[in-house]
């Protein structure tokens, strides 16, 4: 029997936590519906797919066609760097668009109220599937298996938060597909997820220590934050009960 990695109880942890938490934030902001929240499972292959059929491929192709060496760190030329940086915000937040060639997404989403919480709900799906396959990754290299499950906290709480982050991208480039201004939409998502991304990157680069990645991530997160509280739409109570009981009573 194949020995259990470490990180997997951590991993399970990780994504219950997530999912009930942001799940249960979309149920009570989009109305109390489980309209919406039906949705989520739809996001959970996404990560996998783009990053085993589409971002490491094409980041191992560009690189052997430009005979760039892996594992050169800083050493690495300027432009592949940036190549294989901008690989995560194009390619993700593009596929996520996928699930709206289905009619009830698409439907859903056909304005902007509505395109908000399902874009919500794909993100979220998007973040849980992504904790669970870098979780993989780490397990299947082997490279931290001397370490108990309980010291992975620091996965549990940049995932926790990283969940939301997916979700409140796919929001936005959603509701900007549903006002007709799909370029604005994916360039804004695109531009969040580079930002989020930004400080991991030049910590992993020795540009910068860890610190300054940190306030960085946290400083992006605060203002994450405080764009979807201003932004996510808001039903008066009279309405948000009528809603709830309308989507209980017509699945």
């Amino acid at each position: 029997m194949p020995d259990v990695p470490t990180i997997l109880p951590m991993a399970v942890i990780t994504v219950a936590t997530s999912a009930a938490l942001w799940v249960a934030l979309l149920w009570a902001y989009a109305g109390r519906t489980w309209r919406y929240v039906a949705f989520v499972p739809l996001g959970l292959p996404l990560s996998a797919i783009v990053n085993l059929a589409v971002k490491a491929p094409l980041g191992t192709w560009v690189g052997a066609q430009a005979g760039i060496e892996p594992g050169l760190g800083a050493a690495t030329p300027v432009w592949f760097l940036l190549f294989l940086f901008a690989l995560a915000p194009v390619f993700e937040e593009l596929i996520k668009l996928v699930p709206t060639v289905l009619p009830s997404v698409r439907n859903a989403a056909r304005v902007p109220d509505g395109a908000f919480w399902t874009g919500m709900a794909i993100g979220i799906g998007f973040g849980l599937g992504e904790a669970a396959y870098l979780a993989w990754q780490i397990g299947a290299s082997g490279a931290y298996e001397q370490y108990p499950w309980y010291a992975f906290t620091g996965f549990l709480g940049e995932r926790l938060v990283v969940v939301f982050v997916h979700g409140f991208m796919t929001a936005v480039f959603l509701r900007l597909v549903a006002l007709r201004r799909p370029l604005v939409g994916f360039l804004a998502a695109a531009g969040i997820h580079a930002l989020i991304n930004a400080g991991a990157m030049l910590f992993q680069l020795g540009i910068v220590p860890s610190w300054v990645a940190g306030v960085e991530f946290v400083l992006v997160l605060i203002g994450v934050v405080v764009v979807f509280d201003r932004i996510r739409p808001r039903l008066p109570k009279a309405e948000e009960a009528a809603e709830a009981v309308y989507y209980t009573t017509h699945p």
